[in-house]
């Protein structure tokens, strides 16, 4: 019996599911970060986009799904799903899945004697058999050009707000055509802001994604993941990590691009300002504010830009993984390469979350890709033992 443990770093819904499939299978697990950390940092008011199908996580047998927790705590089902409701369940899942996680932050992690050496926050150190990086998106916003040299006081990305209340009577222009970034304009308008948003394509809403009707389980698959027909692909990651390169990006593409929620229209539709097929050009800070030229020609002036421009996963964005450990993972386009077990080249070590994107798909990007995730990791450390 190997006498070190698994270690899971991060504990969002990847990083607890994961733990709550390997603990019941008997294995050893260490697991680092603030439970549901990211979630908690998210703008006050912000529903889900997901459906309520979608939106567990996974322990064996189904154990503490999302209906267990409504039922526990008598609410009822909530469409769109309110982000306190869905951060209460997931609290909820850790305190009975996965009980003893370590909130310290792992500052580094890098191979040793065929295992692995983990560095904590607080000076401690930990062997481990095996790693499984399940740090979520928190670390990759994409930051555009117009944008890398905006200070803090004039441009952030969405990720950085929780409350929008600051932006009271300023004006202020989002970027971005997903549900990011049109969530965002319906919160800042709801907040007091006069807002614009720009989005270099039109905008597109997903009018059948809540569609309850009789044929919801012949359009749409239980993980939710893309359009009708796709989206039952992208629901077994493991076939779909076979098709060609070329076929699995241009799936890809076609299966996430950016749209909103439809119940996010009467929310921004006559109360924001759209302007659409527009990019933005250059962004100059100002002693006013921020001084925008648009693709169109036109110009504006704004209090604050917000960059709803979402997330580019890669490796070498997780700040933790050595440089020794870093170039021993073979990577494609900066996602590891990862087997049907989600391991990498680098034996005993696993990537969860979006960072699983470039092997599994874009189930990976959202909470439903948890359960194929967590059951593969866990199946494979039980017959395979690492060092």
């Amino acid at each position: 019996m190997n006498p070190h443990p698994v270690v899971v770093i991060g504990a969002g819904p990847y990083g607890l599911s994961v733990a709550a499939h390997l603990r019941a299978a008997g294995i050893p697990t260490l697991v680092f970060g603030q439970p549901m950390a990211f979630w908690q940092r998210m703008p006050r008011g912000m529903n889900l986009r997901s459906a309520w199908s979608a939106t567990s996580l996974s322990a064996p047998g189904g154990a503490y799904s999302l209906d267990s927790y409504r039922a526990t705590v008598g609410a009822p089902q909530q469409l769109p799903i309110p982000l306190p409701f869905f951060i209460d369940y997931g609290l909820w899942f850790q305190q009975h899945a996965v009980p003893d996680v370590d909130p310290t932050q792992v500052q580094l992690l890098s191979s040793e004697d065929g295992g692995f050496r983990v560095e904590l926050a607080d000076g401690r150190t930990v062997r481990a058999s095996r790693a499984v990086v399940a740090v979520g998106i928190d670390t990759f916003e994409h930051i555009p050009e117009f944008a890398s040299c905006l200070p803090a006081s004039h441009a952030s990305h969405t990720r950085e707000h929780r409350d929008f209340s600051r932006f009271s009577g300023a004006s202020v222009a989002v970027v971005g055509g997903g549900q990011s970034a049109i969530e965002s304009a319906a919160l800042l308008n709801e907040a007091g802001a006069r807002v614009e948003l720009i989005a270099r394509a039109g905008l597109r809403w997903l009018k059948l994604h809540d569609y309850r009707g009789p044929g919801r389980r012949i359009l749409y698959a239980p993980s939710d993941v893309g359009p009708p027909g796709l989206n039952w692909l992208l629901h077994f990651p493991l076939a779909f990590r076979l098709l060609p390169d070329n076929t699995r990006s241009a799936i890809t593409r076609r299966a996430v691009r950016p749209a909103g929620a439809r119940w996010l229209i009467e929310r921004v539709v006559g109360h924001v300002r759209l302007t659409t097929h527009t990019s933005v050009v250059e962004a100059i800070p100002d002693a006013r504010g921020v001084y925008l030229d648009l693709s169109d020609g036109t110009t504006r002036l704004v209090d604050h830009l917000v960059l709803g421009t979402g997330y580019r996963p890669a490796v070498e964005k997780v700040p933790f993984i050595a440089p020794s450990l870093r170039d021993r993972i073979r990577e494609r386009g900066g996602f590891p390469v990862l087997n049907r077990w989600l391991a990498s080249s680098v034996p005993g070590l696993h990537f969860v979350g979006a960072l699983a994107d470039g092997s599994y798909g874009p189930i990976c990007r959202f909470v439903s890709g948890a359960d194929v995730a967590a059951r593969q990791i866990a199946a494979y450390a039980a017959r395979e033992p690492a060092a």
